[in-house]
C-alpha cells in the first residue's frame, strides 16, 4: 500500500436531498465551489454528480456537467472523477464522461437491492420541500429500488473506458462485487493500477464494520494483487469512523456530503471542506501523511496533468 493516504471528497451525490441541508452543493457554482474548497483543504481527488439547479434532483445532463467541470478545471489541481451511474444504458451513463473526459470515471460493478428509505432515516429527514424527494426517499417506490448494473452493462462501460483512455474507479457495494470485476478483468486490459472504491453502509450492501472492511480488502489484494489502489468509505454518519479504519489498514479514504452530512447528531457540517479539514486532523493524529493532487497522480498510475479546454 502506499505510503501516503490520498483524500477524495464527494461533493454531492444523487440520494442526499436538498430538504436534509441547506449546505449540500445544488447548483453548478455550488458544486464547483465546494469541489475547489475541497481541494484546497487537502482532497486530492473530486468524486463528482449533476443536479439540476432547479430543485436539486439528479441529472446526467451534459449541458449542466458543462457548468461546472471546466471550472473546476481551471481553477484547482484537484483530480476529477465523474460518476457513471444514470441512465438505462451503458452509453447513457458514460455519455457526460467521455464528452469531458476526467482524469477517472467511476462504474458500479454489481446489482443489489438499494434501501433508499434508510437515507431519510440516517439522515433525520422527515420534512420534504419537493415532491421528488418525498418519492425518492419514503414513497413506494423507495422500497422497490434495485441498482441494475448487469454484466453486460458493466463490461460494455469498461470497454468504452478503455477506448477513451479515461482510468476507471470500480465502486463496490459487496464483497460479490469484487468477484464481478474480477470476472470482467480477466479478459479487459485496464491500463495502470485496479483502482476499487468500497461503498460501504449501505442497506442491501456490506455494513461499515471493522471485520468487513478488513475482509474486502483481503478479498481485493488476493484478486487484484497487492499493488491495486483501494478507497474505503461509508455512508451515513459512521462515515468518518469507516474512514479512519482504512487509514489504519493502509487504505485511501472517502468523505464528503455525498455520503454523510452529520458531524455529529444534530450538527451538520457546514461545507465539504470541512469533512476535508476533520479528516485531515484524523489522518494527521494517525501519523498519516496525506497525498498532494500530484502524489494522488502517480499513486494512480495517471501521469502528469494534461491541461483540457
Amino acid at each position: 500500500m502506499s505510503a501516503e493516504t490520498i483524500i477524495t471528497c464527494a461533493v454531492t451525490g444523487s440520494s442526499l436531498t436538498p430538504s436534509m441541508s441547506p449546505y449540500l452543493p445544488i447548483t453548478p457554482e455550488q458544486i464547483a465551489k465546494d469541489s475547489i474548497d475541497a481541494v484546497r483543504a487537502g482532497a486530492s481527488v473530486v468524486h463528482l454528480h449533476a443536479r439540476d439547479p432547479n430543485d436539486g434532483r439528479p441529472t446526467n445532463d451534459l449541458a449542466v456537467w458543462k457548468e461546472f467541470v471546466p471550472a473546476i478545471r481551471a481553477n484547482c489541481e484537484g483530480i476529477i472523477n465523474m460518476s457513471a451511474s444514470r441512465g438505462a444504458t451503458a452509453d447513457e451513463r458514460v455519455s457526460a464522461v467521455l464528452a469531458l473526459r476526467p482524469e477517472i470515471a467511476t462504474v458500479i460493478v454489481g446489482s443489489m437491492n438499494y434501501g433508499r428509505f434508510r437515507k431519510a432515516e440516517d439522515q433525520k429527514a422527515v420534512e420534504f420541500k419537493y415532491q421528488w424527494e418525498r418519492e425518492l426517499l419514503s414513497g413506494p417506490d423507495a422500497y422497490e429500488v434495485v441498482t441494475s448494473n448487469t454484466f453486460g452493462k458493466i463490461g460494455r462501460m469498461i470497454d468504452m473506458l478503455i477506448d477513451a483512455d479515461i482510468a476507471m474507479e470500480f465502486e463496490c457495494y459487496d464483497v460479490g462485487h469484487l468477484y464481478i470485476l474480477d470476472y470482467h478483468l480477466q479478459s479487459k486490459k485496464v491500463k495502470g493500477p485496479i483502482i476499487v472504491q468500497f461503498l460501504t453502509g449501505i442497506l442491501g450492501g456490506i455494513p461499515s464494520e471493522v471485520d468487513h472492511l478488513v475482509h474486502l480488502r483481503q478479498t481485493s489484494e488476493r484478486l487484484f494483487g497487492r499493488d491495486c489502489v483501494l478507497f474505503t468509505h461509508g455512508t451515513g454518519t459512521r462515515n468518518m469512523r469507516a474512514a479512519a479504519t482504512g487509514a489504519l489498514m493502509g487504505t485511501h479514504v472517502r468523505i464528503g456530503q455525498e455520503d454523510n452530512l452529520f458531524d455529529k447528531p444534530g450538527v451538520l457540517f457546514k461545507s465539504n471542506a470541512a469533512q476535508v479539514e476533520k479528516v485531515s486532523r484524523i489522518l494527521d493524529d494517525l501519523n498519516c501523511k496525506i497525498a498532494t493532487p500530484a502524489a494522488a497522480r502517480k499513486i494512480l498510475g495517471l501521469g502528469e496533468r494534461v491541461a483540457l479546454p
